[in-house]
């Protein structure tokens, strides 16, 4: 059989007990999880991402495709036969 990973209180796992006799078990009690803080320095990078492109217009998506090709086939940097 598979390992097989349980997480929750005791009492969650203890509600277990029947599906586990005579398997062989590994507890780890895990420290009290303090509450995540947000990342702050990500949250203010999508802030400021979000400022700049509040008046910038949609392109139609029916560009997408279109400009995508162009990007890969390197329409973004300029070709040699640009020039």
């Amino acid at each position: 059989m598979a390992t097989q990973v349980l997480e929750g209180t005791w009492e969650e796992i203890a509600k277990q007990a029947e599906n586990l006799v005579g398997k062989k078990l590994r507890v780890t009690v895990l420290e009290d999880e303090q509450a995540q803080k947000p990342n702050e320095g990500m949250l203010e990078a999508l802030r400021k991402i979000s400022e700049r492109h509040k008046n910038m217009p949609e392109s139609p998506g029916e560009e997408t495709l279109k400009m995508i090709r162009e990007a890969r086939s390197g329409g973004m940097f300029g070709n040699e036969s640009d020039k």
